[in-house]
């Protein structure tokens, strides 16, 4: 059996929670309407199909300098105390508080929790917590649809991660991993040239920290509903795709709000759209997505011609798939494994980040809308970034993020509010959105 060990996002992700205690929780959540209960015996029998899949796993750590540490099954217990009863309009308010109070942490076991809620006139509201660490979002549909089938994932034992013999394979893992760093050098290095001579000098560099405020608005949530054939038949009608309005929306939501992007004669809005870079059946990675930026020239306007930005996006996709992106960022990590924390903490905190990002999971599967049987009438995705100091939230962008996922006849778009000066009020986040999706001529419904 293959021992499987972090790369890439899921290093990233550890490294951000022992250098900063930051965390990232994706949240799948599911309204059934009364008539549609699942019941709880349903969700109890889902929290054992995932408890039996890739989700349930554990950071074993490696003592062994450059090698890389390993993942295992977790022996964690992942029971929770039962169904809540909430009023029936706490339904987001619910799903927000549980998000915000997730504590997962996969370097101890515990990388996933699901609980439930119904509300006072019968709904039932589920809560699907998942590490960013673990999985992304393509990762929680193969989880859910294996738990769906039957299907339980071969982690190796926590055992397996001790002893003499285990220390011999992280020494091989490690001389493998030195070999890989001298080589990577030579790799980054030759991109970095690459990736310079094509941006040009519209990269803005990470602006200074201001002194920290105690004081600093949270960051924000929103769930809003769009009617799905009303959104798509607003994209065609500009020339432009489902995703290509995405970003047009996420762009005026940043100019609304007054997020300083860049000026001048070359305006832009800097986007990242997140990729999905999982293969087929056998890509069992962790994470397995990653992201390319697009700069929106000009002022972003309701209505606007969406064919620069299709065009922007498609290019973008293009180069990313010849360039190589993700080998690169595993030539990095192979550097990164290599350095001392201090220096690996400065590197992170000087990485700017976009104005805004935005993660299309498209038509969400069958198996992810369903518990026992029983199709949601509502469901949402998101992820959050916790444990950010307001002055990280501020600098180094994004200022917000967003997610879109479609089923039956609507879309439902999620919203991180994050840099406490423009999105720090809930009240305005949802102002916000609600002006822009209604200049679009796509009005949406809050949860």
């Amino acid at each position: 059996m293959t021992i499987p060990r972090l790369a890439g996002a899921d290093e990233a992700y550890l490294l951000s929670a022992d250098l900063f205690g930051v965390g990232a929780p994706i949240q799948f959540s599911w309204v059934f309407d009364a008539d549609s209960d699942p019941g709880a015996a349903a969700v109890t029998e889902l929290r054992a199909a995932l408890a039996r899949g890739a989700l349930n796993r554990a950071v074993a750590r490696t003592r062994v300098p450059a090698a890389r540490d390993r993942w295992v099954r977790s022996e964690v217990d992942v029971s929770t105390t039962g169904t809540e009863h909430i009023d029936a309009g706490e339904v987001a308010n619910w799903l927000d508080r549980r998000l915000r109070a997730a504590r997962l942490d996969p370097a101890e076991g515990s990388a996933w929790r699901l609980d439930d809620a119904v509300t006072a006139d019968g709904r039932r509201v589920v809560s699907l917590l998942v590490s960013h660490m673990v999985t992304d979002g393509q990762g929680v549909y193969r989880a859910l649809d294996a738990a769906t089938s039957g299907l339980g994932t071969d982690l190796p034992s926590g055992s397996s991660a001790r002893g003499v013999r285990a220390i011999g394979v992280d020494i091989a893992d490690a001389a493998r991993q030195l070999v890989a760093a001298v080589r990577a050098v030579r790799v980054v290095v030759g991109e970095a040239v690459r990736g310079a001579s094509r941006r040009g000098d519209t990269t803005r560099p990470a602006p200074p920290l201001p002194p920290e405020s105690a004081d600093a608005p949270d960051t924000t949530l929103a769930i809003v509903d769009v009617d799905r054939e009303t959104w798509h038949s607003c994209a065609r009608a500009h020339g432009g795709t489902a995703n290509s309005l995405f970003v047009a929306v996420l762009a005026g939501i940043v100019a609304r709000a007054g997020v300083p992007v860049e000026e001048g004669r070359d305006a832009r809005t800097n986007v990242c759209i997140a990729v999905n870079r999982r293969g087929d059946d056998t890509d069992d990675r962790a994470n397995a997505s990653g992201g390319v930026w697009i700069r929106v020239p000009g002022t972003t306007e309701p209505r606007m011609d969406l064919s620069d930005i299709r065009a922007l996006s498609k290019q973008a996709f293009v180069d990313y798939a010849a360039s190589g992106a993700d080998r690169t960022a595993d030539h990095l990590q192979s550097i990164v494994r290599l350095l001392p924390g201090a220096i690996i903490g400065k590197m992170m905190r000087a990485i700017p980040g976009p104005d805004t990002t935005v993660s299309n999971l498209g038509v969400a599967p069958e198996s992810a809308l369903t518990i026992g049987g029983r199709t949601a009438a509502r469901f949402a995705i998101r992820a959050i970034m916790v444990g950010v100091p307001p002055s990280a939230r501020r600098t180094q962008g994004p200022a917000i993020a967003a997610w879109a996922v479609e089923y039956g006849d609507r879309i439902t778009l999620t919203f991180f509010g994050i840099n406490p000066d423009h999105f720090g009020d809930p009240e305005l986040l949802h102002k916000l959105i609600g002006t822009e999706l209604a200049a679009w001529g796509v009005p949406g419904t809050a949860w």
